[in-house]
């Protein structure tokens, strides 16, 4: 991925976490995790992604290459289950945003699952 790329991925993943209202300390640690991995610093700055406009999450996802849509559908559920649970506006987003990439809403919820019952203390 290019760096524009990985700006707009970083800007999905921060619209996940902040759909909710609240960006818990977990999830601010994954983003900035994220941001390091992506080796992003001066290029991007927190404050971006819209948690409003599912419309504009799901259309920037589809705009992605088919071979990293997948891999940041991933990075989302990451995302989404950071603080040890998904809020219900974090999973419409989820739940649309698998929608636009033709993934069924059960494949999804069985992810979600599995990263919950991984990130769960002894899991």
């Amino acid at each position: 991925m290019d760096v524009a790329e990985r700006i707009k991925v970083i800007e999905l993943i921060q619209a996940v976490i902040a759909s909710d209202g609240v960006v818990a300390e977990e999830e601010r640690a994954f983003l900035r995790r994220i941001v390091e991995r992506f080796g992003l610093g001066t290029e991007y700055s927190e404050g971006h992604g819209d948690p409003s406009d599912a419309g504009r999450i799901t259309s920037t996802l589809r705009a992605l290459a088919p071979d990293v849509q997948a891999r940041v559908m991933a990075l989302l559920v990451d995302a989404a289950v950071a603080d040890g649970r998904v809020r219900p506006q974090e999973r419409a987003i989820l739940l649309a945003s698998a929608a636009a990439l033709g993934i069924e809403a059960d494949a999804l919820e069985e992810r979600i699952s599995l990263r919950l019952k991984s990130s769960a203390p002894g899991g």
